[in-house]
């Protein structure tokens, strides 16, 4: 988000407030509405998300013409502009942080605490946006929940723009002693960084979008535009193109708000309507031919609206996170309402007793740079420690949670986890509850009780691909290969204990998609990886080959059945070789509506939470079709999973099976070795 610079005058004494322009304000104004309004209300505003580029744009504008007029005088300052900047932005943010980690603490889902105050650290940091675009590009983590400070990614690429920015500048007009040969270097090496940043923000937003849309390099070019129109010198325009070209660019952000939705490959060269929109409004200048429309966007509402668009920015967010835990249901139209008002009081007051007091006053004004880099470097401690406190606490909880345990974790006799569905003499526990706070994992380390699953997992395909021995290291042990995707990276806690006692070497040979399968030449990005899985397996001695993947609920049947057949295929090969391949079924999907049960209740048996089996979706699985086609044995767990009345339990004997909607936990994953192990060894022969 942008502050208050002005574009037309410096301030002339300590503590006073800068002039602004009303079109900019006014800009302002409708950028958070848009955002705003598309969050709490996606269906009216689809495409609001476009009030963050029109921010870009708008920062891109008042910066750089602030840094030029800075360069032009003699010096930018660098100490002086990011210590200016800190002052102006960090207060408010680093406040909103905070309550964002007591409401977390106070209100927050166990099951979602830790990935919200882990979203608050990257925030404090400012590395929102690279948290997120990792997180979307592991597909391990682009499931989770958009966390409380989600909306912090827009400030993170402001910040890191606010610290290369001035750089930039300093570089291109480095060496050029008259300001009118500075200025053109600098127009030329902002517009070649920026078609440089456009270019590349088209081809990732095909092939990489979340990538595209958080990446602070992807998203030079909005500033860079914004940059262009305060550098370039246009000609004096009559009134009326003046006038035809606000409404222009004014019609093309209000266009994109309204038409733009989820499924718009943004940015892209959909981005290019609202940024430029937003730069013919400021390129049209500040004054409008028209009283009426002048008196418009001078209207005292819009202006006051605009001068409080930071902190509505950063307080909504937050508000509609929290509001569901808080008060036990989905907001209604009346409590949204409710929630945007106390948004914008929210914001008012932060800028009235927060913002301005810290950015105006003489104090701070006269501060040496240097005692507010100190300060805001603690600050930024002090949220960063607050919110990895709990985080600490709840890893520790969850080890002791698990030492204590660990020995029932494979013991039939305790009932716990898988045991207590394939075990006879765990049905007198079958009927018995678990209060949330005895569960294991702890539902506050539930996303990250993958029991070292994925140590040894690629997350690309390439055609080298990682092969990690887990199990016995006798030479005499029994050669096993253990390959797929993350469905078989996730048997990996259980079977690592069973192939120790059972003498067995395990090679693990996992990674995102790209599942051993018949190569075929439209094959291009997971070619090499399956012919370099298919020659290990071919080559590699082993006596049995496991094979599993994830059974989507997304694919649809016919898409399922090609895989099988070329599944089979590279198994009818191996086998063929004398190569013993074993199919392990899929476990079943689970509903959101399990997953948002599992964070709210606060007691659990067999029925909490649990969700219908779908023998449609099972017997769709590509590892059974290409069983069936080959005759390689499957080992099917279902009754691990579900009852015989059809019921997937979301915890069995106080261990939680599922850490999203189709992964199982390292913990179940050790109940359920054993009886996995003892079916592995029985197809083995």
């Amino acid at each position: 988000m942008v502050g208050t610079t002005a574009v037309t005058r410096a301030p002339k004494a300590s503590g006073t407030r800068v002039a602004v322009r009303a079109d900019i304000q006014a800009l302002r104004a409708f950028a958070v509405l848009a955002v705003v309004l598309f969050h709490f209300w996606p269906g009216a505003l689809p495409g609001g998300y476009i009030g963050v580029d029109v921010f870009f744009v708008i920062s891109g504008f008042l910066i750089t013409a602030q840094l030029v007029r800075r360069r032009e005088a003699g010096r930018i300052g660098l100490a002086s502009f990011w210590a200016a900047r800190a002052r102006r932005l960090l207060p408010a943010s680093l406040v909103v942080l905070a309550v964002s980690i007591a409401l977390t603490v106070l209100w927050a889902p166990a099951t979602l605490q830790t990935q919200y105050l882990r979203s608050i650290i990257g925030s404090a940091l400012y590395i929102e946006n690279w948290m997120l675009a990792a997180d979307a590009v592991d597909y391990l983590a682009a499931e989770n929940a958009p966390p409380i400070a989600q909306h912090y990614w827009s400030l993170s690429v402001e910040e890191q723009f606010y610290i290369v920015w001035p750089l930039l500048i300093i570089a291109a007009t480095a060496g050029a002693t008259v300001a009118a040969v500075r200025r053109r270097h600098l127009i030329w090496v902002i517009a070649g960084a920026s078609a440089l940043s456009l270019v590349a923000g088209l081809l990732l937003t095909t092939t990489n979008p979340p990538y595209a849309y958080f990446a602070t390099p992807l998203r030079v070019w909005e500033f860079g535009l914004g940059a262009l129109v305060a550098l370039v010198r246009l000609p004096a325009l009559p009134a009326a193109v003046r006038l035809a070209a606000w409404f222009a660019g004014w019609a093309a952000m209000a266009a994109s708000a309204l038409v733009y939705g989820p499924q718009t490959p943004f940015p892209g060269i959909a981005a290019l309507l609202p940024t430029l929109g937003a730069a013919i409004v400021i390129a049209s200048g500040p004054d409008i031919p028209l009283r009426w429309l002048s008196a418009l966007v001078s209207w005292r509402p819009v202006q006051w609206l605009g001068d409080q668009s930071y902190g509505i920015y950063l307080w909504h967010w937050p508000l509609i996170v929290i509001a569901p835990a808080v008060i036990g249901q989905v907001p209604d139209f009346a409590t949204r309402v409710g929630l945007l008002v106390l948004t914008i009081l929210a914001a008012a007051l932060t800028k009235r007793f927060i913002e301005d007091p810290i950015r105006f006053s003489r104090a701070t004004r006269q501060a040496r740079p240097r005692a507010i880099g100190a300060t805001t470097l603690a600050a930024m401690a002090v949220v960063v420690a607050l919110a990895a406190a709990p985080i600490a606490l709840a890893a520790r909880d969850a080890g002791e949670r698990q030492d204590a345990i660990a020995g029932e974790l494979a013991d039939p006799a305790a009932c716990r986890g898988a045991s207590l569905l394939l075990e006879d003499a765990c049905a007198p526990l079958r009927d018995a509850t678990t209060a949330a706070d005895e569960l294991a994992p702890p539902l506050a380390n539930l996303y990250e009780d993958t029991g070292g699953a994925f140590a040894c997992y690629d997350q690309e395909p390439t055609g080298d691909p990682s092969v990690c021995a887990i199990g016995s290291e006798d030479p005499d042990a029994l050669r096993i290969a253990l390959t797929g995707d993350s469905h078989a990276a996730m048997l990996i806690p259980g079977l690592r204990e069973q192939a120790e006692e059972r003498n067995w070497r395990i090679d693990a040979i996992v990674g995102r998609g790209c599942v051993w399968q018949e190569v075929e030449a439209a094959d291009s990005e997971c070619a090499d990886r399956r012919a370099a899985v298919d020659d290990i397996i071919l080559s590699g001695d082993y006596d049995a080959v496991l094979v599993t993947a994830w059974n989507r609920v997304d694919v649809d049947a016919a898409t399922k059945e090609q895989t099988s057949e070329r599944m089979a295929s590279a198994w009818q090969r191996a086998i063929d070789r004398g190569v013993t391949v074993i199919g392990l079924a899929d476990n079943p999907a689970v509903p959101e509506s399990s997953t948002e049960c599992l964070a709210q209740s606060s007691e659990f048996s067999l029925d909490t939470c649990a969700f219908p089996a779908d023998p449609q979706l099972a017997e769709e699985d590509a590892i059974r079709a290409a069983g069936r086609a080959t005759g390689a044995p499957i080992v099917d767990l279902a009754d691990a999973y579900c009852t015989t009345d059809g019921v997937c339990p979301m915890v069995m004997g106080g261990v939680v099976a599922y850490r999203d909607l189709h992964h199982i936990t390292g913990t179940f994953s050790k109940t359920l070795a054993p009886y996995l192990a003892d079916e592995i060894a029985a197809a083995m022969g």
